[in-house]
């Protein structure tokens, strides 16, 4: 083994360069915090190629002199903290005096800057200074960046298209725009601009700015708070991706990635028509935030997730109520038919409107009539899917997953209440033959299992089945799936009364290819926007599709 030896000043930055340095978004991320810590009131970023030819930053923050100019390109020297407790209370987006450093080991790097009594220029290639020299500018401080990873082959290869560094680019400086309405951003490509924020503009209408939305584009929004941590969403139903590539997530002013609130996110707000459009801010005491724990900043841990968690909750379902008390004023009350199209999901008008020709419920109005004042319009297709015209298009709900979810939470309140679950009487009683594993899970859960609605009487080996909870459709087989669940280990995840909840529903609840009336699929729909989540079935599962 060859022995202990100091690396030189040259590796360290090289090495130190790659954990801070990923790719032309790392360098944009880097100097625009540095622009935005400097006081800046006005950001522009320009990109030749994506950035992998060049990155400039403009800025009017407070400059350098020719003295912290030095300085500045000096691994580990920084304005921003001095003692380890300095991080407890950390007010600036940089910290480690690593950024510069970093990017000028890997690039040939040029910064113009002025504190207003004199300017400078600095010159350095993969990390070593080439000159100073005195320059002419007004406040403010110029970074070029050209030819990122010049001198690492391995990691200019690993690069990705031109595409994708710029829309990596695109997030982040999208990201630190709603970061901070009160400065303005601007984005160019190739000379082109891509969009130009300017100071001062709320958070929504800048987002309607940056993704060229209508102004009246449908919006929620919500607030939650635990402790000391606060949090805040603001939502686009109606503009969605296949991935979450448009959903911000701030902390404390940072966009980061966090798996806990990503999957916080995506329970409440994902479906099948995609993810929407959102910002997530999060406000927490910096002492419960450590921004410490990777080179990038852009992972952060907090040291209260309960808080975290409790909190956003709070906010998501304030603005999926909000969302819900739309839906079933355009959907449950009854508003009559609006015009096809709007920003709605990607189906034909010509196919949506055959269908409303052809599949009404049976009970249709005469020919000609126009609906009641308190009549929906409200169709199934393929005795498998309601769909309604509402403002902004339509939305098709599945009636399997919507009565999943109306039936999970009417048996789980009445046994969370420890009251009892009303019950239908079968016409005649069912006799299920069960497995020891089956009959065990039945003499345990039996206080249970009557609360949420079944009663029934054990003969041996056998279950004679009497009645079933309210609302359930296929008696016996809810029964035994709840039976399966329980007794399943890989299954039974929950606690025994949410598995009990959860399986009725799941095995009880309207099939596809069962055919509903005007009425069954008007009073479906009305029930399914009085739940909680009427946005979920008991699974995680989406209900409907805008």
């Amino acid at each position: 083994m060859p022995p202990v030896r100091v690396l030189s000043d040259e590796v360290v930055n090289r090495i130190s360069a790659g954990e801070v340095v990923e790719r032309p978004a790392s360098v944009v991320k880097e100097l625009v915090e540095n622009s935005l810590d400097a006081g800046a009131g006005d950001v522009v970023v320009e990109l030749q190629r994506g950035g992998r030819k060049s990155i400039t930053v403009r800025d009017d923050g407070c400059g350098m002199s020719r003295h912290d100019l030095l300085l500045s390109v000096r691994r580990h020297a920084t304005s921003k903290i001095e003692r380890w407790e300095d991080l407890q209370k950390l007010g600036t987006m940089g910290f480690r005096g690593e950024a510069l450093p970093s990017i000028a080991a890997v690039s040939h790097l040029r910064i113009t800057t002025s504190d207003g009594r004199e300017a400078w220029k600095l010159f350095m290639d993969g990390g070593v200074l080439k000159d100073l020299q005195s320059a002419a500018r007004t406040i403010g401080t110029t970074v070029e960046v050209n030819g990122i990873f010049y001198n690492q082959p391995p990691r200019k290869k690993f690069l990705r298209s031109e595409n994708t560094e710029l829309s990596w680019v695109n997030k982040f400086v999208t990201g630190c725009s709603l970061s901070r309405p009160d400065v303005g951003f601007s984005l160019y490509h190739s000379g082109k601009e891509l969009f130009a924020l300017p100071a001062g503009l709320p958070v929504a209408e800048r987002m309607v700015s940056r993704f060229d939305l209508s102004p009246d584009s449908p919006r929620v929004e919500g607030r939650g708070a635990t402790g000391g941590t606060e949090a805040y969403v603001l939502v686009f139903p109606d503009q969605r991706w296949s991935q979450a590539r448009h959903q911000y997530i701030l902390v404390n002013g940072r966009l980061i990635y966090s798996r806990l609130m990503r999957d916080l996110l995506k329970d409440h707000l994902g479906g099948p028509a995609g993810h929407p459009l959102l910002l997530c801010r999060l406000s927490l005491p910096n002492p419960d935030l450590d921004v410490n724990a990777h080179p990038t900043k852009r992972q952060v841990r907090f040291r209260k997730p309960g808080e975290v968690e409790r909190a956003l909750e709070q906010a998501l379902l304030a603005a999926t109520g909000s969302r819900k008390a739309e839906f079933r004023r355009e959907v449950g009350e009854g508003k009559g038919p609006y015009p096809l199209g709007g920003s709605g999901p990607n189906i034909g008008a010509d196919a949506i409107q055959t269908a409303l020709e052809l599949a009404q419920p049976e009970e249709r109005s005469p020919a000609g009539a126009r609906p009641a004042p308190d009549a929906a319009d409200i169709v199934q297709i393929a005795k498998s899917y309601l769909v309604a015209e509402i403002e902004s298009g339509v939305v098709i709900i599945d009636q399997h997953a919507a009565h999943e979810r109306i039936l999970f939470e009417n048996i789980l309140s009445h046994v969370r209440k420890s009251g009892e679950m009303g019950s239908q009487i079968l016409l005649l009683p069912q006799v299920i033959g069960l497995q020891p594993d089956q009959l065990d899970v039945l003499r345990r859960c039996d206080v249970l299992l009557r609360k949420a609605g079944y009663q029934y009487e054990l003969d041996g080996s056998k279950v004679v089945l009497n009645a079933v909870p309210e609302g359930v459709s296929h008696g016996p087989d809810a029964l035994l799936e709840v039976l399966r669940t329980i007794a399943s280990p890989v299954r039974a995840t929950r606690p025994e009364h949410e598995q009990i909840a959860a399986a009725t529903a799941c095995a009880g609840a309207i099939k596809a290819g069962d055919r509903l009336s005007t009425e069954e699929a008007r009073r479906l729909v009305e029930d399914l926007f009085e739940t909680d989540d009427p946005f979920h079935c008991p699974h995680g599962r989406p209900t409907l599709v805008e």
